[in-house]
């Protein structure tokens, strides 16, 4: 949940009109909690049926949703930072599209 606190953080520097971004953020993570437990689901289910459970294929999966998550994160930070500094000519963007 301390990713999720994090994005409400990161909405409330975002103008009013852009609050959707850190939205999508959030339902971003959701699916992916989503995923994550249809995964534990799955492998419980094997386990139950016998089937070995490689745990350092279980390993590399968390380690990448966590990667994923971050990613999320750090996105929106850069965004939230570009739009902080829209307008200063000395600030150089993270995504040269711009955020608007």
């Amino acid at each position: 949940m301390a990713l999720l606190n994090r994005v409400q953080e990161l909405k409330l520097q975002l103008p009013n009109e852009h609050h959707s971004i850190s939205q999508y953020v959030e339902h971003a993570l959701h699916s992916i909690d989503s995923f994550v437990e249809q995964h534990r689901q799955f492998v419980a289910a094997q386990a139950l049926y016998g089937e070995k459970i490689n745990g350092t294929e279980e390993r590399l999966f968390r380690d990448t949703i966590s990667e994923i998550k971050a990613q999320l994160i750090a996105t929106l930070e850069k965004t939230v930072e570009d739009f902080a500094h829209k307008g200063d000519k000395h600030w150089k963007n993270h995504y040269q599209d711009g955020v608007e």
